[in-house]
């Protein structure tokens, strides 16, 4: 179609003319930008001090398995951090600054623990503690161990970016990932990314931006379970604690791989990114296939570091501080808002997970509860990550006619911070090497792993049956009441931070009721001495 030269002088012309002249401004930038340039620091020239005590055989990192293409350290005088990328992506930011990403290195259980097991766990004051950590920090630290800072000798600046945990740019650099080899076996390209003088040069050749950041449709990595499970797999190496072959502690990817959701091409990012993650799982338990949407909420498990019900100076603490962007690209009172919407998706989406169900069955002599707990919803095991602190447990308690308590199996002691030790619960105890049970996630120093019940795989069943004996002339119904409930860490959990000089949290990690069901059952009831559950499905890892 030809235009009369007059025609670019109306509005729509001119609008025609100047949209076709960005169009070709913008190529022409895309293919006139420089490349990269070389970034890389070579730790021998620039930091002689970084150590690898474990030999130049392996990659600057070790124990981690993060890797560059190159080998060589990432430029911390140069890494973009989140607050660059809020400045045109406002939105996404602020969900990830409310998410567990945005703090996985600052979050002060997690901080304490990581130096806990560092400097004062036997593989840790054995030798090189510091870097052993590595294997801690190469997920929950990914920027400063690719900078070198996780070393005795440290000579890099904690700059504004490696305080942000896994920000934007550590996933959206990401070339390669090695979901099974263990602990951020991701190969990230930072150093290889074009340095942007101001945004609208960005605006300008927006597809090298995209190719840059690893857009979908250049890296479908992006869209990738194996993405996820190179930090969502957990395996010490012997260079750790050489006392046992590498040890399996988390095997979150592992689970998902062998699920039916694998098999059906449903993606960690589907669920856990979808911008209703509880809907998108319901959906798919009706056996529909709903359309895919993007949060960067990252709605999880952590329903304790997104509670804004607790006071605000004690989340502000366990969070490591004030949220990236604070009063610069967001206000405190938009991001509560905010932190109080991804606490709502993490609680849904954790109740979404698992459906309960109870049988009873009254006999002349006894009361028999068939307690099934189904992992409906969940795309890998129930419960899964750090088992020997993330666990499920039931509380079963029966009632008289006069609403008297005469069973009560798994109650929570908000006292003391722990269910009643004869619960069913599912869970992974780990002992050290005397055989001691180690409940403060010192991870460098566990020997032996025991379930105390296993995990419930994706789509499947687990029945516990529990007799109850009523009591000599118990009269009218009896009311049961079955819960299931979740809890993120055990008690003990909290002495890290003591321990290591931080102070003391007044606080009991609380849990959150995951599901309940009620049963009127008849004319009995029951004296808790004569409670018994059958094989608790129990085994070693």
């Amino acid at each position: 179609m030809k235009f009369p030269l007059h025609f670019f002088s109306l509005p729509l012309g001119r609008f025609l003319l100047a949209s076709v002249c960005a169009l070709l401004l913008a190529l022409a930038l895309d293919r006139l930008l420089p490349p990269p340039v070389d970034l890389g620091v070579t730790p021998e020239k620039e930091l002689p001090l970084y150590s690898k005590p474990f030999g130049n055989e392996h990659p600057p990192f070790y124990p981690a398995e993060l890797s560059t293409p190159d080998g060589r350290l990432l430029n911390w005088r140069a890494v973009p951090g989140a607050l660059n990328c809020g400045e045109c992506h406002l939105k996404e930011t602020l969900e990830w600054a409310t998410s567990m990403h945005a703090i996985s290195d600052l979050d002060l259980i997690y901080d304490s623990t990581v130096q806990e097991n560092t400097l004062a766990s036997r593989a840790g004051k054995a030798a090189h503690g510091v870097e052993k950590g590595r294997w801690c920090e190469s997920c929950h630290n990914p920027l400063g161990t690719l900078a070198g800072a996780v070393t005795p000798a440290n000579s890099v600046q904690e700059i504004a970016a490696m305080e942000e945990g896994t920000a934007c740019v550590v996933c959206h650099t990401v070339n390669r990932a090695e979901p099974l080899a263990g602990n951020g076996a991701l190969e990230i390209d930072i150093n290889g990314i074009f340095r942007y003088a101001h945004p609208a040069l960005i605006a300008a050749a927006p597809s090298r931006h995209a190719r840059d950041m690893r857009a979908r449709r250049n890296q479908p990595l992006m869209g990738n379970s194996a993405l996820c499970g190179a930090c969502h797999t957990e395996i010490r190496p012997t260079s750790v604690n050489a006392t046992t072959p590498p040890m399996n502690l988390q095997d979150t990817y592992d689970e998902w791989r062998h699920s039916p959701y694998a098999k059906a091409g449903i993606q960690c990012q589907d669920c856990h990114m979808a911008a209703d993650p509880a809907g998108f799982v319901a959906a798919l338990k009706r056996g529909e296939r709903p359309k895919k949407t993007v949060s960067h909420r990252f709605a999880g498990n952590n329903y304790l570091l997104s509670n804004t019900a607790l006071p605000a100076g004690l989340l502000s603490t366990l969070r490591g501080g004030s949220p990236p962007g604070l009063n610069r690209l967001y206000d405190r009172a938009t991001f509560k808002k905010e932190l109080g919407k991804t606490n709502e998706a993490v609680v849904a989406l954790l109740r979404e997970a698992a459906e309960l169900r109870v049988e009873t069955a009254p006999g002349e002599d006894a009361l028999r509860l068939k307690v099934s707990v189904i992992n409906a919803g969940a795309g890998h095991a129930l419960p899964t990550g750090p088992l020997d602190q993330r666990y499920l447990w039931l509380e079963v308690q029966a009632k008289d006619a006069a609403g008297n308590t005469v069973f009560h199996q798994g109650k929570f002691d908000e006292t003391r911070g722990a269910e009643d030790p004869g619960a069913v619960r599912w869970m992974k105890e780990v002992r050290d090497i005397d055989g001691k049970p180690e409940r403060r996630h010192l991870l460098f120093d566990a020997f032996t792993l025991h379930y105390t019940r296993k995990p419930i795989p994706p789509r499947q069943t687990d029945t516990v049956d529990i007799r109850v004996v009523p009591l000599p002339g118990a009269q009218g119904p009896a009311t049961v009441e079955v819960r299931l409930w979740y809890r993120i860490a055990v008690q003990d959990i909290l002495k890290n931070i003591e321990s290591q000089g931080l102070g003391k949290i007044d606080v009991v990690i609380p849990p959150l009721l995951l599901k309940e069901v009620r049963h009127t059952v008849g004319a009995h009831s029951a004296q808790p001495a004569q409670a018994s559950r059958a094989d608790n499905g129990g085994g070693k890892s």
